[in-house]
C-alpha cells in the first residue's frame, strides 16, 4: 500500500495497483495511522503525499518487498535453499575496494548470502544498525555500545590528498598546523567517529579556515585534482586515484595517524547470523589484501 501510494499520481490509481477501491484505500490508510498513532498521508494538489513517518515505514516496506522478490525468484528457479541478505553500510570514509572479493568468497564458501550495500547510510551506519535498516555497519573505529558488538577487520593510514604539483606535496609529513590557512574540501564537515575532524584537529584545538562541502568522495577528489584545495583520505581510498599522477599523498603527524576499521553487528547477532559470517568473511579478506599490500 505504501509502495502504491509513494508512486501513484492519484489515490484512485494507488487503488488500482492494489485491486481495490479508493474507500477501501482510504480505509486502510486510516487504520494504518490508528494502530500507529501518527498521519501517514496528506493530499498535495489532489495527490497523495507520505508524511515523515509514511516514508519511513516506506523504508522499511521496500526493504521487505525486495526480500520477497528475492524470495520468489529462488522458489522460481527451483532452490530448495533459503537466500539470507545481509544489508551493509558504511562510514563516509570507506570505500569499497574489499567488495568483489568478499562477493567472490561468499560465492564460493557461503552460495546462501547475498550482500546489498546501502550508500544512504553513511552519515550514521550505527544509527541504520540500531534500526535494523543495516545489518552490518563498516566503521573507522571501535563502538563502545551495549547494542552493538565490534570486530577489528584491519589498519589503514589516514593522508593528506594534493595537488602534486602543490609546495606542501614535498614535505614528509603534515601537521594540523600546516592545514589551518590551506583551503579544505570534505565530504562531510561534521565530526564522525574516527574521521579527521575527530583524529587531527579536535586534539589541537583547530579547524581550517576555509572548509569546502563536497558531499561525495568522488566530488571531493574533482575539487582537489582542480586545484580547489586538499583533503584527508585513507590510503586505501585515495590509492585509485593516483595512477594518473596529478595527486599527492602526504603522511599526517610524524608518527602517522592510523585508524582500525572494525565491523560492527548488533549484540544479538555476533555469535550465531549470517551478518556475523558475512564479518567474518570480510575479515579474512582484508587482512589478506592488507598483508599482499605490504
Amino acid at each position: 500500500m505504501l509502495a502504491a501510494l509513494a508512486t501513484a499520481p492519484s489515490l484512485g490509481q494507488a487503488a488500482d495497483r492494489l485491486s481495490i477501491t479508493p474507500s477501501a484505500l482510504t480505509h486502510r490508510v486510516r487504520e494504518a495511522e490508528r494502530r500507529i498513532a501518527a498521519p501517514l498521508l496528506v493530499r498535495d494538489r489532489g495527490r497523495p503525499r507520505l508524511t515523515g513517518a509514511g516514508l519511513r515505514l516506506l523504508d522499511a516496506a521496500e526493504r521487505c518487498l525486495r526480500e520477497l522478490d528475492l524470495a520468489e525468484a529462488d522458489v522460481a528457479q527451483g532452490r530448495s535453499v533459503a537466500v539470507d541478505l545481509v544489508r551493509i553500510g558504511a562510514s563516509t570514509l570507506s570505500g569499497y575496494e574489499w567488495l568483489p572479493e568478499l562477493l567472490r568468497r561468499l560465492a564460493v564458501t557461503q552460495p546462501t548470502i547475498e550482500v546489498e550495500v546501502a550508500l544512504d547510510v553513511s552519515l550514521d551506519p550505527v544509527g541504520a544498525l540500531r534500526e535494523r535498516r543495516i545489518d552490518l555497519a563498516i566503521m573507522p573505529a571501535p563502538v563502545r555500545l551495549a547494542a552493538v558488538r565490534s570486530q577489528q577487520l584491519f589498519r589503514d593510514e589516514m593522508v593528506a590528498v594534493l595537488p602534486a604539483s602543490h609546495p606542501r606535496s614535498r614535505q614528509p609529513y603534515l601537521e594540523a598546523e600546516d592545514l589551518i590557512d590551506e583551503p579544505y574540501v570534505a565530504d562531510v564537515t561534521s565530526t564522525e567517529t574516527g574521521r579527521e575532524f575527530e583524529r587531527l584537529f579536535e586534539p589541537r584545538g583547530i579547524r581550517p579556515k576555509r572548509v569546502r562541502r563536497a558531499g561525495h568522495t568522488e566530488a571531493v577528489i574533482a575539487l582537489v585534482r582542480a586545484g580547489f584545495g586538499l583533503t584527508i583520505l585513507t590510503r586505501r581510498t585515495a590509492a585509485p586515484y593516483l595512477a594518473a599522477g596529478d595527486l599527492a599523498t602526504v603522511r599526517l603527524t610524524r608518527r602517522g595517524l592510523y585508524l582500525d576499521w572494525h565491523a560492527v553487528l548488533r549484540a544479538t547477532d555476533f555469535k550465531a547470523s549470517a551478518a556475523r559470517t558475512v564479518a567474518r568473511t570480510l575479515a579474512e579478506t582484508t587482512r589478506g589484501s592488507h598483508r599482499a599490500a605490504r
